[in-house]
């Protein structure tokens, strides 16, 4: 397994981030994107993905993955439902390009959606935009999000409604405790599913809290899980400090 950051949790813009994350030893990055100003960044555009593909060849720190942050959203809402459908399509030619296998999709429920509408929104949107990428190889994982989250179950009916090996779960073991799920029983549940997870523990540093993170990072190997182990801890007012010692935490896990 590897250890990686979101951008965020090293302090950095993506300019100076490949560069932190090498010298703080982490194996890649995730990048976050904004509803606001996602067109605008490098992923963005040819010379942008060139400048970060030249980083992160440069440091040796992988771009791991890309999170669609509130641009996932987008696609539950109808006026903008094929500028998701089409953010999502692009970014998969866009990660490929990168060498990012993952994209983090959230999955954002509009407050006056009923399940059936957004389950339909989503079923439609993934399967447009996977038709409109088809030679496309990153895969899109689901993260549950939000203090009322979505469980593993629920994200396996929205998988087995598409039957598309692209689409499985972005597995994060704190939202998981946040939100009243079991982390370890989800991990054996969802298992080959997870193609990326989130490390951390909300209101608390990791280690100091209440998960039981030697029971998770067994449940982590048994369902044979063998990929990026990311960072979603807060940066505090030490990023690299704190970085450091979380990536220590993570690695002593293993």
């Amino acid at each position: 397994m590897k250890i990686g950051a979101m951008d965020y949790v090293l302090g950095k813009p993506w300019t100076e981030l490949f560069d932190e994350a090498a010298r703080l030893q982490f194996d890649g990055v995730e990048l976050d994107l904004r509803p606001e100003t996602y067109l605008e960044t490098e992923i963005w555009s040819d010379s942008g993905r060139r400048d970060l593909r030249e980083r992160s060849q440069r440091t040796g720190v992988e771009i791991a993955s890309v999170c669609m942050d509130g641009v996932a959203g987008l696609m539950t809402k109808p006026d903008t439902h094929e500028d998701g459908v089409h953010a999502l399509a692009d970014l998969r030619r866009y990660c490929d390009e990168l060498g990012a296998g993952v994209i983090l999709f959230p999955m954002i429920k509009q407050a006056d959606q009923s399940e059936e509408e957004v389950f339909t929104m989503w079923r439609n949107g993934f399967r447009a935009a996977f038709d409109l990428s088809l030679d496309a190889r990153a895969k899109v994982g689901m993260e549950s999000v939000g203090r009322k989250g979505r469980s593993a179950d629920q994200a396996l009916a929205v998988i087995e409604a598409l039957g598309s090996p692209a689409l499985g779960v972005y597995y994060d073991v704190g939202n998981a405790d946040y939100q009243g799920f079991d982390p370890i029983a989800e991990i054996d549940k969802l298992g080959n599913h997870i193609f990326q997870i989130h490390v951390k523990e909300i209101g608390a540093e990791m280690g100091e809290g209440k998960l039981d993170f030697p029971a998770i990072f067994s449940a982590i190997k048994r369902v044979g899980y063998d990929g990026y182990l990311m960072l979603e801890t807060e940066p505090g007012e030490d990023a690299a400090g704190n970085a450091a010692r979380n990536r220590a935490f993570v690695k002593k896990m293993l």
